[in-house]
């Protein structure tokens, strides 16, 4: 009797054991999956791509951006007789792919009148004088999860928030973070090399043709206003690829943005196409969440501030994750007393153009 007795309570501990653990578990595949195989999946694409922050003051990085521009510039320059109109302004136009060239073989950049400098119309701080290092935030992937969107927009502006195109309430949630300060980009989905991985819907393929990708991009570019330019969500492969990047940059040309180049690949010629369509350019220099544990994100911001110190700047792109967002929180707080200015990604194009365009 007495041994039926324990081997029931043995019985019934392991049970509970096994419960808490089985709802464990599902909570976390619940929280895994309730997000696009996209934000599964970045982590992958952005480690196995490496952080880059070795490259920034790199000559032969900088050699090899500048023997891309000259290349494309050329090219440029000898199809200048091609008169490519890119359609009008409204998003009706847009969509309507009817009223687009194929742009494979052309590269006269054409600029929609009244579009010009929008991102400085847009931007939060631009124009003013600002002492000190300067470090601008970015926080990817806003928009999808409405919850984590919301603790982003609480945390000390101007943070740089970059919203994926296919979010719900894109306008309502944009509107909500311009409000308090923030700066707004588009995060637009491109293609990774890693076939394993979905960027998500209306992402822009290299295998696809100029119209296919122009109204790809179109239709993000479309979903809200407000932003100064876009940044590329995965995109390893895609910012490889001098067609479609040519074709993202006349755009951007176009309406007046700035681009952000993620550098999700080594391979990367975002700023030498940028310069070449004489688009303003940003890069990043740090990812802060490849480990997403509280202690390697502030690890990171360490990182940040060193290398802003020894450069006057630094741009660090995150997501909305636990750890980071905790992280940044107690760390804004203390920027300007420690002699740092934080900034949004416009304040810093000028400073990343010029560092470029002066060799």
């Amino acid at each position: 009797m007495f041994f039926r007795v324990i081997t029931l309570i043995l019985l019934t501990v392991a049970l509970i054991f096994f419960a808490f653990h089985s709802a464990n578990l599902l909570e976390s595949v619940n929280n895994e999956f309730s997000q696009p195989e996209s934000h599964r999946n970045f982590k992958r694409e952005s480690i196995a791509s490496l952080p880059l922050d070795d490259t920034k003051n790199n000559p032969t990085f900088e050699k090899k951006i500048y023997k891309i521009k000259d290349k494309i510039s050329t090219e440029i320059k000898q199809n200048t007789t091609e008169d490519v109109k890119l359609g009008k302004s409204s998003s009706e136009d847009f969509d309507n792919s009817k009223k687009t060239r194929d742009l494979d073989n052309s590269f006269m950049i054409y600029e929609e009148p009244g579009l010009k400098d929008t991102w400085k119309k847009n931007s939060v701080q631009f124009g003013k004088s600002i002492k000190g290092p300067k470090i601008a935030i970015v926080i990817d992937d806003a928009g999808f999860d409405k919850k984590r969107t919301a603790a982003v927009i609480q945390l000390q502006p101007p943070i740089t928030i970059a919203f994926l195109t296919y979010a719900s309430d894109l306008k309502k949630q944009v509107r909500n973070a311009k409000k308090v300060g923030h700066e707004i980009i588009v995060h637009m989905a491109m293609e990774s090399e890693r076939e394993n991985v979905d960027p998500g819907p209306n992402v822009l393929l290299t295998k696809n043709d100029s119209k296919k990708i122009l109204n790809e991009l179109r239709w993000g570019l479309n979903r809200f206003n407000g932003y100064v330019g876009i940044n590329n969500h995965m995109g390893s492969r895609f910012t490889s690829d001098p067609k479609g990047m040519g074709i993202v940059m006349r755009e951007l040309k176009r309406r007046g943005l700035l681009f952000l180049d993620s550098r999700t690949s080594r391979n990367t010629i975002g700023a030498s196409v940028a310069l070449a369509y004489d688009v303003p350019y940003a890069q990043r220099d740090f990812f802060l969440d490849n480990d997403a544990s509280l202690k390697a994100v502030k690890k990171q911001l360490q990182k940040v501030e060193s290398f802003a110190k020894k450069n006057g700047y630094a741009v660090a792109i995150g997501h909305p994750k636990d750890a980071t967002l905790k992280a940044l929180s107690e760390w804004l707080k203390t920027l300007k007393g420690r002699g740092f200015a934080q900034v949004p990604i416009s304040q810093l194009v000028k400073y990343q153009t010029s560092s470029f365009s002066n060799n």
